[in-house]
């Protein structure tokens, strides 16, 4: 129960990473809320939930609208009185070789999986402010380390390094009272790598060091750590959870 009596906000809970990393929080004492652009992820995840003896505040919003955004922290701090742990999870990648990526890639992009990432964490500070304690974890990719950029998605891979960048800044402006880390996740098998053809699969889990890919519980436990007291000294820091692919 290492977050007995806390409360969490993710983003992107509606399915994979996010909706596995609600599970592992609830199981682990906190009360949880999650946002999706899509209800129909909610409902799922909601009603799974209950299933398993849990209840989660679920809100629909999109992270890269500011209005939304603050509506969302709004009615999550009136249910459940504070905010203790915020992950923004919530991203998208649209894969087009480079010659045909337009400008309206790029922008949507960069809203949704930077824009939307300040959004959030600007509007969850300032009641993290108020509550002199708090923990940001910002959800990267192996795709936005220096050396790990993938054609077709130059886009993604910018805005995932710009993610790491700017949980760095953030560790320095909302010290001492609010810790800020991301995680950057490898290969994970979610619904988005399930689809892709089996040669690519393949490819990907020769490319990691452990000879598989990450579940989306390996990840969750990761977020968990960095939410949890036993990462109240950790701050501005990169965690990677890759199986060893990006050691190539």
């Amino acid at each position: 129960m290492r977050l007995k009596d806390k409360t969490a906000l993710i983003t992107g809970g509606g399915r994979g990473i996010g909706a596995t990393t609600a599970f592992l929080f609830a199981a682990e004492g906190s009360r949880v809320g999650i946002v999706d652009l899509r209800d129909e992820g909610l409902k799922e995840v909601g009603a799974e939930a209950k299933k398993r003896g849990f209840e989660f505040k679920t809100f629909v919003g999109d992270v890269s609208k500011k209005d939304q955004v603050e509506r969302v922290l709004e009615e999550f701090i009136q249910a459940l009185g504070r905010i203790d742990s915020l992950v923004n999870n919530a991203g998208i990648a649209i894969s087009r070789p480079f010659l045909e990526k337009t400008v309206e890639d790029w922008v949507k992009t960069l809203e949704v999986n930077l824009v939307g990432v300040f959004l959030c964490s600007q509007a969850a500070a300032r009641y993290m402010v108020k509550q002199k304690s708090g923990k940001i974890i910002n959800i990267s990719s192996i795709r936005g380390i220096d050396h790990c950029g993938r054609e077709g998605i130059m886009d993604y891979c910018a805005s995932k390094g710009a993610v790491i960048n700017l949980t760095k800044t953030m560790a320095k402006e909302l010290a001492p009272y609010i810790n800020v880390n991301t995680v950057a996740p490898g290969h994970t098998n979610t619904e988005m790598t399930k689809s892709l053809p089996e040669e690519v699969r393949r490819n990907m889990i020769e490319g990691s060091y452990l000879k598989r890919l990450a579940e989306p519980e390996d990840i969750a436990k990761a977020i968990l750590f960095l939410s949890s007291n036993d990462a109240d000294f950790i701050t501005g820091q990169l965690l990677l959870v890759d199986g060893g692919f990006s050691l190539k």
